[in-house]
């Protein structure tokens, strides 16, 4: 029998590289996996069929957009900073003391609706935790092409890491969005830390139903005209009109599709998407990136739910935002 130091030495080679690779594996996978939370665990089939019935309207009616108007406990404040491309409009929800200020990106596609448009959540969102809303009128696409929106959100995102002390008394950041929103957020917290080096300042983020490739992920690419909300037909006419003769290299470019960038030294991050969405695998793949680069996830997802399905009046809307406010305050502490 042959002891160990009788081994041909390649076989103890082969064994020190694969110890070596094991030990690799379990620094690359088992340290970030643990960083993960969820809410897996948690039974939504009591309200599986109001959400069903959600899906069978959608599939037949285009939604209206969001009441401008809607009515709010708070006072929406107008504020005007200059940008790149001329003066942007910030709507600003205060309370009457402000733990942290949140930026706020909307969504609509890149090419529609408006800060007023998130104002009933954003005037809950800063009555619930206690926070200021800062929430950009970026300019839309096709008039103003991409990347002119982003440009926006960043400036109004260096005004508020440069203002945040003098204008909230807070040093603490979060930013929050939705949809097109999300991918605009997701840029824009990269800035912060390649850019502004500011990172730090930045306690968590919200993404909800984000698109982060722009090339298109397997759920997006097998959305159908049956797809609740957002069809095929509405994708392929959005993402036409914003990125027009876009290439493939061009679309997964890293500055513009953050499921591609270096996810490295993020903040805190929740994920909500509902598993009807066509952009479901966006939010897994990239939540999976962010958390495989040593960062904190959060990962909300609700069964059968559609795009954008905290915009209706459904609980699991009610229940999602509630998730949304509990992780930020407890950011907030």
């Amino acid at each position: 029998m042959h002891n160990i130091y009788s081994l041909p030495k390649s076989f103890t080679m082969l064994s020190t590289r694969f110890i070596a690779g094991v030990l690799l594996l379990q620094a690359i996978f088992l340290q970030p996996v643990s960083a993960q939370q969820n809410n897996f665990n948690e039974d939504y089939s009591v309200y599986l069929p109001e959400i069903r019935q959600l899906n069978n309207q959608l599939r037949w009616e285009f939604p209206p957009m969001p009441d401008s108007n809607a009515k709010t406990l708070l006072k929406p404040l107008a504020r005007y900073i200059v940008g790149p491309h001329g003066n942007i409009s910030l709507r600003i929800f205060r309370p009457a003391v402000s733990r942290a200020v949140v930026l706020d990106i909307h969504g609509g596609g890149w090419s529609e609706g408006m800060a007023a448009f998130n104002d009933v959540f954003n005037d809950e969102l800063a009555r619930r935790c206690s926070v200021a809303v800062v929430s950009v009128d970026y300019r839309l696409a096709p008039a103003n092409p991409f990347p002119v929106g982003l440009d926006d959100c960043k400036a109004a995102a260096k005004w508020l890491v440069n203002n945040a002390v003098k204008e909230f008394h807070t040093e603490k950041i979060f930013i929050s969005s939705g949809s097109a929103g999300s991918h605009l957020a997701a840029l824009t917290t990269l800035y912060i830390r390649d850019s502004l080096n500011a990172i730090s300042k930045i306690k968590g983020v919200n993404l909800e139903y984000g698109a982060y490739d722009l090339g298109g992920t397997p759920s997006f690419r097998q959305a159908n005209d049956s797809t609740p909300f957002m069809n095929r037909q509405v994708l392929d006419y959005v993402f036409n009109l914003v990125f027009p003769g876009w290439t493939m290299a061009q679309k997964q470019d890293p500055r513009y599709s953050p499921l591609y960038a270096d996810l490295h030294n993020l903040p805190p991050v929740i994920f909500t998407v509902g598993t009807a969405d066509p952009l479901v695998d966006d939010t897994y793949f990239m939540e999976a990136r962010w958390r495989l680069a040593g960062n904190k996830t959060y990962l909300a997802v609700y069964p059968e739910a559609p795009h954008a399905f905290d915009g209706f009046p459904v609980k699991m809307g009610k229940i999602a935002h509630e998730k949304i406010f509990q992780w930020i305050k407890e950011r907030c502490e």
